[in-house]
């Protein structure tokens, strides 16, 4: 079961490596970015469907 799950985890970081080393460093750099915006998208949404439900009532 262990060489199962160690043959395909490397062949996963294999592939992951094989397509992210043609994206490079400039790829890495512009990836972040989209991710922090869709955090706060995700983040932003989540507070206006819950907003009554996390804000305290006076």
């Amino acid at each position: 079961m262990y060489r199962d799950l160690t043959k395909g985890s490397i062949a996963k970081g294999l592939i992951w490596f094989a397509l992210a080393g043609p994206v490079g460093e400039v790829g890495i750099r512009i990836v972040i970015p989209i991710g922090w915006f869709l955090a706060d998208f995700v983040g932003c949404g989540y507070y206006l469907r819950r907003r009554r439900a996390l804000l305290p009532q006076n």
